[in-house]
């Protein structure tokens, strides 16, 4: 071939990395009609260059890779985690010229491997170009053998390569000092065993970085639409942590596509929509198996994830995959496998919250199944929960899960849970685990057991777990009389500088269940906070009250103002209040008047005093009130005397001098049983 040949050649590969059919690609597979475009949506990833021991050794950007580039070069990672996207940026960063370590390449081949047949030469004529009919295989062929390293190979997917469909390939990587030609192959975990020892350089694509997934984010979606879906993320750790695969966060920007304003999607849709793309992306690599056989494998993938869950089992041997066929869970993506130095291969899902999402899955499938030997199945899982502490933090995201799934598996789980509540374990939370300050706090209340805590803080711990299936179910409105069912005779406590959006959702949609709690409690914090409260958040919520002149958040406000559900007794704290403006006697009118009975906790509030009256003005139900370390005024006294319903008082250092006032002290009953709960619940509030 002549120079002005290649030139020609070089030009129309150029060409075409720079035209919208190499540039525009369907991330989602091309039966899903949406498109990203590379220059736009590409992200630098982060890479991991391995050595001989198979460890990372230090980290690389795309550029150090390119100026470090060692044929072969091996790029490896998990299903979703970009290695077609990187190849294909490599290739268009050689068109564009921009790339001053890619100068030196005369050619630059991009290849699919799951396509490749024929031979090379077959394979980049119908892949990339049409060459001449004026040269021929054996020119083309001497022509790269001569230009040795200034031609690169950027070969795709190594696990989808059937070597018998073009040997000259397989040579390219395995034989590469024959060819001596630069070549970059990708592959996912469980083929790297195939062609590891032939790796001159190997490297690791890693994790998605936070700016990264927020870049694409924003580039993908509208403005509203992404900063919605920026603060869903913010808000849930185990989103955050999803949100390092590529992968993962297309989908989630996918769900949001084609709607007119932005939904908050339950983990376990995006889960859902994750596993069923798996499935149906990979569809074609499963040619010649009977749909009973899929079927069975992708039901022990379930059974392993759950064994997994109930074990605390994160990573799988062989033995564990013996009775089932390993290329469906391997090909699909629900499983990776790992051989790299090992003596056996370790088998996991990409991340545990996706194989609890599988062991959720399943047991759904379980417990609504036609088959009586599975819905016993599934029961037999559920007996295996036993203890609510157990519920409430082993199993809480397998039951979130479970729930999420199917409304019928919802039901079978809440007639399990209420059968726990009344006859399992209220024990089981060590309260070593809990902060030194808060190990102090239990060991100075004189009249409280460390038992009758941990039943407290357990029970609080539930309510807020049945809270978490109401707002993951699959669907709330039908469920409602069992979600009610559940939550009578439980107890709530609210942090007003801490409510999570789905307590919003569950005094709007299933006020019923609101109203038939036993127990709310819900907390205010005024200007002196305690040092361990104080957070960015917190400081943000200080400056808002500084402008609006309140203390009463108006966030816990509108919680209340729907005005569907009544609290059989709801207790509210007021705590380090310097001040309590017109506005916030206003709130709190507005939230007291959703209780049947209501209990006031009023605690180091110097600005209280001369307040308290306006407060007990608007408080028509109230049953019990405590004072602690709050200065009163004459007018505060008298006026707690005229309180008719008042059944409880407590008054403990008030830090001025005795004012007279209170003459009817003798005509209110002191209730220990109360101020017993309210130090119990004082520990919860801090938990």
């Amino acid at each position: 071939m002549s120079e002005d040949d290649l030139d020609d050649l070089a030009q129309e590969l150029k060409y075409f990395y720079e035209s919208p059919s190499f540039l525009n690609f369907y991330p989602l597979g091309e039966d899903i009609d949406i498109m990203f475009n590379l220059k736009s949506t590409f992200t630098e990833p982060v890479l991991w260059k391995k050595d001989q021991h198979h460890h990372r050794l230090e980290q690389l950007t795309l550029s150090g890779l390119l100026d470090t580039l060692q044929s072969p070069c091996i790029i490896e990672g998990e299903s979703g985690k970009g290695k077609s996207t990187l190849l294909q940026r490599i290739a268009m960063l050689w068109a564009s010229g921009e790339c001053q370590a890619l100068a030196k390449f005369k050619l630059v081949f991009f290849l699919r491997l799951s396509r490749a047949q024929g031979g090379l030469f077959k394979t980049l004529s119908d892949q990339l170009l049409d060459i001449p009919d004026v040269i021929s295989k054996q020119t083309f062929m001497a022509t790269l053998l001569k230009l040795r390293q200034r031609v690169l190979f950027l070969l795709d997917g190594y696990n989808e390569f059937k070597a018998q469909n073009c040997p000259e390939i397989e040579a390219l990587i395995k034989e590469n000092h024959r060819f001596k030609n630069m070549v970059i192959v990708t592959t996912t975990t469980e083929s790297l065993r195939h062609i590891r020892q032939f790796g001159a350089l190997i490297a690791e694509v890693g994790d998605m970085t936070e700016s990264s997934a927020q870049a694409l984010i924003q580039e993908v979606l509208r403005k509203e639409f992404a900063e919605g879906l920026l603060l869903q993320i913010q808000k849930s750790r185990c989103l955050r942590n999803l949100m390092k695969t590529p992968l993962f966060v297309v989908i989630t920007c996918a769900i949001q596509m084609g709607k007119s304003e932005f939904h908050s999607h339950t983990q376990t849709t995006l889960f859902c929509a994750f596993y069923d793309l798996l499935i149906n992306k990979n569809r074609h690599k499963r040619k010649g198996l009977a749909p009973s056989e899929v079927t069975q494998s992708l039901d022990h993938c379930g059974d392993l994830a759950l064994e997994g869950v109930f074990s605390r089992r994160f990573d799988f041997e062989p033995d564990d995959l013996s009775n089932v066929n390993e290329d469906v869970l391997l090909t699909t993506g629900l499983l990776c496998k790992y051989t790299a130095q090992r003596f056996k291969p370790k088998y996991k899902f990409f991340h545990q919250s996706f194989q609890e999402y599988t062991a959720g899955r399943r047991l759904s499938s379980l417990l609504t199944s036609g088959e009586p030997a599975e819905v016993t199945k599934g029961n037999g899982h559920l007996q295996k929960m036993v203890s609510i502490s157990d519920i409430t933090s082993k199993y809480s995201n397998l039951l979130l899960y479970t729930c999420g799934s199917s409304a019928e598996a919802t039901r079978t789980v809440l007639r399990h849970l209420s059968s726990v509540y009344e006859h399992g374990s209220l024990l089981g939370l060590s309260v070593t685990k809990r902060p030194l300050w808060r190990q102090e706090s239990m060991q100075n209340m004189k009249s409280t057991t460390v038992q009758e805590i941990q039943k407290a803080i357990n029970i609080n711990s539930f309510t807020e777990c049945g809270i978490n299936l109401f707002h993951e179910s699959i669907s709330t409105s039908s469920l409602s009389n069992e979600f009610e069912a559940f939550f009578r005779g439980k107890s709530l406590y609210i942090n007003s500088e801490n409510i999570p959006d789905y307590l919003f959702d569950f005094f709007e949609d299933l006020p019923n269940c609101a109203s038939a709690l036993d127990f709310v409690k819900l907390d205010f914090y005024g200007g002196t906070v305690a040092s361990w409260d104080k957070t960015t958040e917190d400081i943000g919520r200080t400056q808002d009250q500084e402008f609006s002149g309140t203390y009463i958040p108006s966030r816990a406000v509108s919680l209340f103002f729907n005005g569907k559900q009544e609290f059989k007794t709801l207790e509210v704290t007021l705590r380090d209040f310097c001040k309590l403006s017109k506005k916030d006697v206003k709130y709190l009118e507005k939230i007291f008047s959703s209780a049947t009975s209501l209990r006031l906790h009023i605690k180091r509030c110097v600005g209280m005093a001369g307040s308290l009256s306006s407060v007990l003005s608007t408080c028509t139900k109230i049953h019990a009130l405590i004072v602690e370390a709050s200065p009163l005024t004459l007018e505060d006294e008298q006026h707690i005397t005229s309180v008719t319903n008042l059944q409880t008082l407590g008054v403990h250092d008030l830090q001025i001098q005795r004012l007279p006032g209170i003459v009817n002290t003798s005509s209110l009953s002191y209730n220990p049983t109360w101020l017993f709960t309210a130090e119990i619940l004082a520990i919860i509030c801090f938990a």
